[in-house]
């Protein structure tokens, strides 16, 4: 609750992915997903699951309906 509104960058996740997120009242605004492998993942978001899969060096930015921009 002391952080309704934010965003960190530069985060690493499991199987080679940097993580960006924002969120606003709590929930999640937008995330950029990059893969520094090109390894295929599973995202997910407000309960939902999201199967990516991004080359090397490649990014997706998914926002909180599930709508993906590269």
């Amino acid at each position: 609750t002391a952080w309704q509104n934010g965003e960190v960058r530069g985060l690493r996740a499991r199987g080679g992915f940097i993580v960006d997120i924002q969120w606003k009242d709590g929930k999640l605004s937008k995330a950029k997903i990059t893969s520094t492998r090109g390894t295929p993942a599973t995202v997910m978001v407000n309960g939902k699951t999201l199967p990516i899969r991004l080359k090397k060096d490649q990014s997706q930015t998914i926002s909180n309906d599930l709508k993906i921009t590269k």
